[in-house]
This record gives structure tokens, sequence and C-alpha cells, in this order.
């Protein structure tokens, strides 16, 4: 009897010792999973943070081809909300199809800003973003004469300041812990835009853009 009480006694204490283990792993676990920001490569746990992203795109301004550049620095609240600066360069001449020995006009130019960027499920390793721009910029009518194979003359002819408003909504992939991967369109909302020969609304339009995040 004596011995079968010991035994009891040992089970208990067994049993005892491994609900609690197993409570404090869950425990544990289940403190740490909110905080994870999943990876396509991993999990990151939460925190705030800065960022640094460099990005292409392709664009129609006046009807012609155009590429613009972007840079982007923002600090990162919780990775659901960022905000900092933004600039964008634009140009519509691509030297592409232009005869030797003529002459022609392009719209270049820039802007830069205000950036605010709510992030939708930042825990997941693909996610949407709305990234929103608030500045101003300049645009500058160009001609050039163009001489192949690789001379080509310019002088501007006009130019011109506006205010600027370009929402956007993006596709973002968390690859690693400090890289991020983003796709999607953007529409430029711009104030008259004064330049001889061009309508008012020549920079308005969309704009699909690719952009690498560090941070």
């Amino acid at each position: 009897s004596l011995q079968k009480n010991k035994k009891m006694k040992k089970l208990l204490i067994s049993i005892s010792a491994i609900l609690l283990l197993t409570f404090a792993s869950t425990a544990q676990n289940d403190s740490i999973r909110p905080d994870e920001i999943k990876t396509l490569f991993g999990s990151q746990p939460h925190s705030n943070g800065f960022y640094v992203g460099l990005g292409g795109g392709y664009s129609q301004i006046d009807g012609q081809n155009a590429f613009t550049t972007t840079f982007r620095s923002a600090w990162i609240i919780d990775h659901s909300f960022a905000i900092g600066l933004a600039a964008t360069g634009f140009s519509n001449d691509l030297y592409v199809g232009h005869s030797s020995e003529t002459e022609f006009s392009s719209i270049q130019g820039g802007y830069a800003g205000l950036l605010l960027q709510p992030v939708i499920f930042p825990k997941f390793p693909v996610h949407i973003s709305f990234p929103v721009l608030l500045g101003a910029g300049g645009a500058a009518s160009v001609s050039t004469y163009y001489n192949e194979p690789w001379d080509a003359y310019w002088e501007m002819q006009d130019e011109t300041f506006y205010f600027i408003v370009e929402p956007a909504a993006e596709v973002e992939l968390n690859l690693i812990r400090w890289i991020r991967l983003s796709a999607g369109v953007s529409y430029r909302l711009t104030s008259p835009v004064n330049l001889q020969g061009y309508s008012n609304d020549v920079l308005r339009g969309l704009s699909g853009n690719v952009t690498l995040s560090f941070g």
C-alpha cells in the first residue's frame, strides 16, 4: 500500500510537471506569435524601424512612353504605418524610334513631398499597402535634336511648377527580415500644368512601378 502511494505521488508529480511545462511553452508561444512578422524565409519580431526604397516604373505622358524613378525614405510604426519623404523623376523621351537628324519635343521633370503609407496585414509574407504622396514638382518641355549614333543636343523651351497628390495601391512581399519587394499602380493628380504647347492635364495619369525596400 505504501509502495502504491509512492508510485501514485511520482505519477502525479510527473503529470503536474508535464502540464506545467506545456502551459509555460504555450504561454510563451502565444506571447511571441502575435508580434511576429512572417516573411517568405522566416519571421521577425514586433518593432519600429526605418526603410529606404528605390523603384522604377512605366507611364504614359502626352501619349508617349515614359519611365519613372522613385526614392523613398520613411519611418515605420509597428510595421503598419510609414511616414517619410518620397521623390520621383520622369521623362517621356526614351530615345527610341527617333530618326537621325530630326528634332522632337519631350517633357521631363520630377516631384517630391510627404509620404503617408498605411500597410494592411503586415504580419503576412504577402500583403498590401496604400502609399500617398502629397507634394510639389516641376516640369520642362525640352526640344532635342538627335543625330545618330550618339549625338543629341537639347534646349529647354518652357518650364512650370505644380502641386501633386499621388495615391497608390501596392502588393508587398516580405522577402527576408530587411528586404521587401512591392509592385503596384499609382495615379498622378496635379494642379494645372502650364507648359506651352501642352494641355493642363498632361501629367495626370496612371503609372506602374516596382520598388525594392531595405530596412
